[in-house]
């Protein structure tokens, strides 16, 4: 229990460095990102390039940010190549819908 919550905090965190805002992600889209990257064993930056790849880019507030921070991220290799590159191409079981919503007040 504790692991999930830890890897949800590093998520938030994770999408705020991307300059996606947490509760702009559907929570079944969040909650299953969240159990994928426990049991794959994703780190929670790992886990939030999914959702970074999921989502369309007119929908991101800050598109240079986000690849700023995702290019320090492999820089760094605070996400591993194999992760990032199933993560580019969406090699993972997950709901069908976007990345974020397109305002907090709309259902996805």
């Amino acid at each position: 229990m504790l692991k999930k919550a830890w890897f949800r905090f590093g998520l938030s965190r994770a999408l705020g460095e991307l300059g996606i805002p947490s509760n702009t992600v559907p929570s079944h889209l969040r909650q299953a990102v969240i159990d994928l990257g426990l049991s794959e064993g994703f780190n929670p930056r790992e886990a939030a390039l999914i959702i970074y790849f999921r989502t369309p880019a007119m929908r991101l507030l800050e598109a240079q940010r986000a690849q700023t921070t995702i290019a320090a991220w492999q820089t760094s290799q605070a996400v591993r190549q194999g992760y990032f590159g199933r993560a580019v191409r969406q090699e993972f079981p997950l709901p069908e819908v976007s990345g974020v919503r397109e305002s907090l007040f709309q259902d996805s």
